[in-house]
């Protein structure tokens, strides 16, 4: 598994089943991270009385480096894990791989800033979804990034 997410960063190849798998895998792994923090907090708070403003000076001046740095890195190693799927993916389907992920990720930044959030929401999904239904080159076995 943790090949398929880190590894063959320049050479892997993922069909689309192993895709949709992988892809929701890191979705959920967002989601709970996300939520652990929400639940911390709801935690400190409660632990400190159940001041919310009281509990937010606490929590800031106690845990905010750290948060921050474990947050950046928790949220790159997800990010890069994603975007190395996505790359194997854009590969098993012909394409260059990391020089479409850049492209997707510029075009959807640049919709995303003139456009609106939703729009660039929107593309993000077609580009998810386009990956899943276009079927990748028959390549043999030993070339593909499966489990």
């Amino acid at each position: 598994m943790f090949s398929v997410l880190l590894g063959n960063v320049r050479h892997g190849r993922l069909a689309r089943l192993p895709y949709l798998g992988y892809s929701l895998l890191i979705m959920a792994l967002m989601l709970g991270f996300g939520i652990a923090l929400a639940v911390a907090a709801g935690v400190g708070e409660q632990l400190i009385g159940g001041d919310l403003q009281q509990a937010q000076d606490k929590l800031r001046e106690w845990f905010a480096m750290p948060v921050i740095l474990l947050t950046v890195l928790v949220m790159s190693l997800l990010l890069f894990m994603s975007a190395n799927i996505m790359a194997k993916r854009l590969r098993d389907i012909g394409l260059p791989g990391w020089l479409m992920v850049a492209a997707v990720v510029v075009l959807t930044a640049m919709v995303t800033y003139w456009v609106s959030d939703d729009a660039g929401n929107g593309l993000h999904t077609l580009v998810w979804v386009v990956l899943l239904l276009v079927p990748g080159n028959t390549v043999s076995a030993a070339a593909t990034d499966t489990v």
